[in-house]
């Protein structure tokens, strides 16, 4: 007993010591690109070293949920609207010199992303191409064919390109490491709802539409940077029209690490503590709307049910069939947040119900960079015995709220019941 405790108190420790990492204003603007929030790219920063896995086992099938690589902002109007607004400025005479540049980056960007609204970047297919090497290096006895082993992957995405696009990009990465390797891709409507499954987010979203544009209203005064820009504000229009162009300029700056070929910047045109404002609306909007929120978390966190049903379906068959290798899906957003909050991964499932403390709690650009994914890798003994798991959140090692005297490895058959008691809890609010 005194043992069992011993681990349940060292578990808390490392779970709240994840939770007290979370962003901070001034972690947030050490990197001014973490304020885009959700355009964040992907961070390929060295790994600590694996934690080994307890004597004699080996890893045998890898599960995973990935959100699509980087890409375009999928709003044209993000784009066209401060442009058609610096235009109409310059035509009167009433750009500033910053103004003057911002219009001509503008141009390059505006006319770079026509078409492309939410497409997948090349910075995006690295991104996953990057990933799937990893995978494949990390746990070569996964991907091995050697000796007549045969090593058969299931990949799925959602029917939105950008997602069918990164998948592709994974799925070419690891037939150029091993060419025999058998991949079965899919993307239909068949697996919808459990892969891109959103009703209470988009209910969310519609109830707390007008709290967060209040809030952004209240957060956020256009006064200063549209004085930057144009010597007559009212070319760019009433105050609402202003917090509206400089959103999208907003969006714009945010996106720009996503396309990153081209070179160019728009964070110049704001203060850091402008760029944190939007950043800690769009953080809270996101944690309302997806995440584990003392508000809505117990509806938000619904949504992810089904996906983490099948995580526990094709786990067991690749453990009972030794059939499947890999399990590769390819979604959003909408559908990580959930999941991770679900599984109570350490640092995305804390519950905050204060606007000025979500930041502290829950971070967007942790929780749900371009790429993110969650990575179960399950290990045996070829002699048989408890089959074990471990959990990696962007490739990190993390921890669960589930005590193991194996941490970071737990017992699948533990990780089952705790899966059943966190669905359960979810499904009875």
């Amino acid at each position: 007993m005194k043992r069992q405790t011993i681990l349940l108190l060292l578990s808390v420790l490392l779970l709240s010591g994840g939770a007290a990492a979370q962003s901070t204003k001034e972690q947030t603007l050490e990197d001014l690109n973490r304020t885009a929030a959700l355009y964040y790219c992907y961070e390929n920063h060295p790994r600590a070293a694996a934690t080994p896995a307890p004597e004699g086992y080996e890893p045998f099938y890898i599960s995973h949920y990935g959100r699509h690589g980087s890409r375009w902002h999928a709003s044209e109007s993000v784009y066209e609207n401060p442009r058609a607004k610096l235009r109409k400025a310059a035509e009167a005479g009433k750009l500033t010199p910053l103004g003057e540049d911002a219009l001509r980056r503008i141009e390059v960007v505006a006319d770079d992303a026509r078409h492309r609204y939410g497409d997948l970047s090349p910075r995006g297919v690295r991104e996953h191409r990057g990933i799937a090497e990893r995978m494949y290096c990390s746990f070569p006895e996964i991907f091995s064919t050697a000796d007549g082993r045969l090593c058969r992957i299931r990949a799925r995405s959602t029917l939105v390109p950008r997602c069918m696009l990164s998948m592709a990009a994974a799925n070419e990465r690891l037939k150029e490491l091993n060419p025999a390797i058998d991949i079965t891709r899919e993307a239909s409507k068949r697996y919808l709802d459990y892969m891109f499954r959103m009703t209470e987010a988009n209910k969310i979203k519609k109830e707390i539409k007008q709290r967060i544009a209040e809030l952004r209203e209240r957060e956020i005064d256009p006064s200063r940077f549209v004085r930057a820009l144009v010597t007559d504000p009212s070319l760019v229009g009433n105050r609402k029209e202003q917090l509206r162009f400089m959103n999208d300029l907003y969006c714009v700056a945010s996106v720009m690490q996503d396309v990153d070929y081209l070179d160019c910047s728009f964070y110049d045109l704001f203060t850091p503590d402008e760029l944190y404002a939007f950043y800690a609306v769009r953080n809270y909007q996101m944690y309302l709307e997806e995440g584990p929120s003392a508000e809505f978390g117990h509806r938000a966190l619904s949504d992810a049910v089904p996906l983490l049903r099948n995580f526990v379906a094709e786990a067991d068959e690749a453990i009972a069939t030794g059939a499947l290798s890999a399990s590769l899906r390819y979604g959003h957003d909408v559908n990580v947040i959930p999941l991770v909050g679900l599984m109570g991964i350490e640092g995305c499932d804390t519950r905050e119900s204060d606007y000025r403390k979500v930041d502290q709690a829950w971070s967007c650009w942790r929780v749900t960079p371009m790429a993110t994914n969650i990575q179960l890798v399950f290990f045996r003994r070829p002699d048989g015995g408890d089959v074990l798991v471990k959990f990696l959140f962007n490739e990190r090692e993390s921890r669960i709220r589930l005590e193991s005297d194996l941490a970071p490895y737990y017992r699948w058959d533990d990780v089952k019941r705790y899966f059943d008691e966190r669905i359960a809890t979810q499904t009875r609010q």
